[in-house]
C-alpha cells in the first residue's frame, strides 16, 4: 500500500473506534438510569430522551480526544512511516481508555448514591474529610467492592471484543463500501484536491467535537451548561465520567489559583485594623460591624427586590449611545431618572461572570479568583458580610430566585448555606420561552409576584439572577415587541449593524422591557417596594470601534423606591457591586441596627474601588499595574489577603 492507502486504512480503525465509545458511553448512560429508574418516576420519556441525546453530543468532546490520539500517534505516523505498529498502538490506547471509562462508569454508581451527584469536587475536598470513613462507608454500605469486581470483568470483557473489532479486516464491514483502500488519488492534481477535502473535513469535524455536536460556541454543550433539565439524575447523566473529571479539574484549577494564606494572629488584626475593622474582635465578621445611626426611609419597606441582570452593563445607560440606548433600557433609565431613586452609573462589577458577582454578593467580600460555592469547608457556615445573613439580621425573610436551573454552579447549595430562607429556579416556573440557560426572564418575574401575591405582608428581600440576556439569546424578542428597525435605524457608527447584534440587542431590550413591567406591578401590589437594579457583569457586546473602560468595565446600581431622595448620592458617586450590600442595609435599617460589611457604603465615598482587574477613583478606571498609587495597591493586596483568610480559615480569629 502506497501512504494514501495507508491513511485511508487508518481512518476506518479511527471510524471503528468513534462507533465504539459512542455506543459504549450511550449504553452505560442507559444503564445508569435504569439503576436509578426509581428517581424517574414521574419523568416524561421526552426529557429522558433528550438527556441521551444532549449526552451523546457532549461525549463527542470525548470520544473525539480518545480518537484523536490514535490518529495522530498511528494513523498519521504510519502514512509517513510504513513500518510504524500503528494498529498496536491504537489497540494499546483504545484499550486503556476503555478499562478508564469502565472503571469510571462503575465508580460513578456508588459515588451516585452518596453524593447525588457524578464525579464532584469531593474527589478533592473528600482529602479534608475522613477518607478511613468515606471508605468504610462506600465500601459497607454502598457496595463499593462488588462494582470494583464488575469493573474488572466488564473491562475485560468490552477490550477483548474491542481488540477484535480492531484486528478483523474492515473488508468486512459496510464502512468499506464507503472509504475504499483500493482507490487513491494518482496524480498530482487528485492528492492535492483530496488532501485540502480532507483538511476540510478533519477541520469540520474537529470544530463539531469541540462544540459538543455545534458549530460554534452558541448552540454548544460543555459540562457548565449541561444542567438543562429538570431532573439532577438526568443533568448529572449528561455528563459522562471523563467529562465529569474535566469539571473537576476545571474547578479545581480555579480553586488554587489564589496562594493559601497564612496569617499570623498579629498580621490579621493588624489587617483588620488598616481597612478600618475592629482589631480586638476575636471573630473576623464581627470585627466590620457597623451600627445604623441615620434613619432615611421614614416606612421601613415590606419587600426587596435586588434585581442582577445577566449582562445589564452600563453603556446603553450613557449619553453617547442615546440611540439606541434609550430605547433598549428605557424602563432603567425611567427608573434611573426618576425622583424617588439614587445611584451610581459608575460600578465596577466583581467580575467577568455571573458566579462571581453572586459570590460577591452572598459573602460581601472582594473577588479573589476562588471559588467558594465548590468548597465543603468554605460552605460550612455562612458569611456575616453577605447580602442573606445582613438582610437577616435586620429582619426580612430572604429568597433567591434564579432563571436557571439549580444545579448550575452549585448555586443552589451555596445560597442556602448563606442565610437564603429559599431558593427558586427554572425548574419551577412554567414558560414557554426556555433555553440551554433556563426560563424567560418574564416568565421568572412572573413566578415571583405570584409568590409575592400569597406573601405580602411578610418582611421579603428577593435576590434575583436573570438569565435571558445571554447566548443563544432563543427568546422571540419580536413576539414581545421588540422594534429591530427602530434600532438599526437609530444605531451610531460605533455599534456594527448586523442581524446578529440586532437580536442581542433585543434581548438587551427585552430583560429591560420585562422588569419594568415587574416593578410597575410590584408597586402597585405593594407601595413601600424598593428596588435596586444591578448586572451582573458588563455587557458582553461586540462595537464596531475600540471603546473606553467605562462602556466596557462598568454597570449600573440603581436603588429606586418610595422615599428615596435623589440627593442622597452625588452626581459623581461610583461604587462596587459589593457596596450594594451595606448600602442597602443603611438605607433600610432602624437606628441602632447593626450590620457587618467589609466596605463602605455608597453614602461614605471612599477614595477608590476595585474589582478582580481594575480600579476606579475620581479621575477614571485604570488596569490595575505597578503604576497605580501604592496605598490603592496596597489596600487591594490588604482586603483580597482578608477575604482569602476568612474563605480558607472560618470566622473565629486565633
Amino acid at each position: 500500500m502506497n501512504r494514501w492507502q495507508r491513511l485511508f486504512e487508518g481512518i476506518k480503525t479511527e471510524i471503528m473506534a468513534f462507533l465504539f465509545f459512542s455506543v459504549l458511553l450511550t449504553i452505560f448512560r442507559v444503564v445508569f438510569l435504569w439503576i436509578f429508574q426509581s428517581q424517574l418516576a414521574t419523568v416524561p420519556i421526552e426529557e429522558i430522551l433528550k438527556s441521551l441525546w444532549f449526552g451523546f453530543r457532549l461525549s463527542l468532546k470525548t470520544v473525539g480526544t480518545i480518537c484523536l490520539f490514535g490518529f495522530i500517534l498511528g494513523t498519521l505516523v504510519q502514512t509517513f512511516v510504513p513500518k510504524w505498529p500503528s494498529l498496536r498502538l491504537k489497540q494499546i490506547i483504545y484499550s486503556i481508555a476503555t478499562i478508564l471509562l469502565t472503571f469510571l462508569f462503575l465508580g460513578r454508581i456508588p459515588f451516585y448514591k452518596i453524593f447525588n451527584s457524578s464525579y464532584n469536587m469531593m474527589l478533592i475536598n473528600g482529602k479534608h474529610d475522613d477518607i478511613g470513613a468515606i471508605v468504610n462507608t462506600a465500601i459497607n454500605e454502598y457496595n463499593a467492592f462488588f462494582y470494583f469486581i464488575c469493573a474488572i470483568v466488564i473491562s475485560v470483557i468490552l477490550t477483548e471484543f474491542l481488540l477484535k473489532v480492531l484486528s478483523t479486516s474492515t473488508k468486512k464491514y459496510s464502512i468499506n463500501k464507503v472509504i475504499s483502500t483500493k482507490w487513491y488519488p494518482k496524480t498530482k492534481l487528485a492528492q492535492w484536491i483530496t488532501g485540502i477535502g480532507l483538511l476540510i473535513v478533519f477541520s469540520l469535524i474537529f470544530v463539531v467535537f469541540r462544540f459538543g455536536g455545534a458549530l460554534s460556541y452558541t448552540n454548544s454543550i460543555n459540562w457548565e451548561s449541561a444542567a438543562r433539565l429538570n431532573s439532577n439524575l438526568l443533568n448529572e447523566t449528561i455528563l459522562d465520567d471523563a467529562q465529569a473529571l474535566y469539571r473537576v479539574k476545571s474547578i479545581a484549577k480555579r480553586t488554587s489559583e489564589l496562594e493559601d494564606i497564612h496569617l499570623t494572629s498579629a498580621e490579621l488584626h493588624e489587617k483588620i485594623q488598616s481597612i478600618g475593622g475592629n482589631p480586638n474582635s476575636t471573630r473576623f465578621d464581627e470585627a466590620f460591624t457597623k451600627t445604623i445611626t441615620t434613619e432615611r426611609l421614614q416606612q421601613q419597606p415590606q419587600s426587596i427586590n435586588i434585581i442582577l441582570g445577566e449582562s445589564y452593563g452600563l453603556w446603553p445607560f450613557l449619553a453617547e449611545f442615546n440611540e439606541p440606548g434609550a430605547y433598549l433600557v428605557e424602563q432603567g433609565r425611567k427608573y434611573a431618572g426618576s425622583p424617588q431613586a439614587m445611584g451610581t452609573q459608575m460600578a465596577l462589577a466583581q467580575g467577568t461572570g455571573t458566579m462571581p458577582a453572586i459570590i460577591g454578593l452572598l459573602t460581601g467580600m472582594p473577588d479573589t479568583g476562588m471559588y467558594p460555592n465548590y468548597s465543603v469547608g468554605m460552605l460550612q457556615e455562612p458569611y456575616g458580610l453577605g447580602i442573606g445573613s445582613v438582610m437577616k439580621k435586620l429582619g426580612y425573610k430572604t429568597v433567591f430566585w434564579y432563571g436557571g436551573f439549580s444545579t448550575w454552579q452549585n448555586v443552589k447549595n451555596f445560597a442556602l448555606e448563606q442565610g437564603f430562607d429559599e431558593f427558586h429556579d427554572a425548574s419551577e416556573m412554567p414558560s414557554n420561552e426556555t433555553n440551554a440557560w433556563g426560563v424567560a426572564d418574564g416568565d421568572m418575574f412572573k413566578a415571583i409576584s405570584t409568590y409575592m401575591d400569597k406573601h405580602r405582608g411578610e418582611k421579603i428581600i428577593n435576590v434575583i439572577m436573570t438569565t435571558s440576556n445571554h447566548p443563544p439569546y432563543s427568546v422571540n424578542v419580536a413576539k414581545e415587541g421588540y422594534d429591530a428597525d427602530k434600532v438599526r435605524k437609530n444605531l451610531p457608527d460605533s455599534i456594527a449593524n448586523t442581524d446578529k447584534q440586532i437580536n442581542e440587542m433585543g434581548h438587551i431590550w427585552y430583560a429591560d422591557h420585562v422588569m419594568g413591567e415587574f416593578i410597575s406591578k410590584e408597586e402597585q401590589s405593594d407601595p413601600t417596594s424598593l428596588f435596586v437594579i444591578t448586572g451582573d457583569h458588563s455587557e458582553r457586546f461586540t462595537f464596531a470601534r475600540e471603546q473606553s473602560s467605562n462602556v466596557f468595565s462598568t454597570i449600573p446600581i440603581i436603588f429606586y423606591g418610595q422615599g428615596i431622595k435623589k440627593e442622597w448620592l452625588s452626581q459623581d458617586a461610583f461604587g462596587m457591586s459589593i457596596q450594594i450590600i451595606p448600602t442597602l442595609a443603611e438605607l433600610v435599617g432602624r437606628t441602632g441596627q447593626t450590620y457587618e460589611a467589609m466596605v463602605p457604603s455608597l453614602f461614605n465615598q471612599g477614595s477608590f474601588v476595585f474589582n478582580h482587574r481594575l480600579w476606579m477613583d475620581t479621575n477614571g478606571i485604570y488596569l490595575e499595574n505597578e503604576q497605580m498609587p501604592q496605598d490603592y495597591a496596597n489596600s487591594m493586596k490588604t482586603m483580597r489577603e482578608l477575604t482569602a483568610w476568612r474563605l480558607k480559615h472560618g470566622d473565629v480569629i486565633q
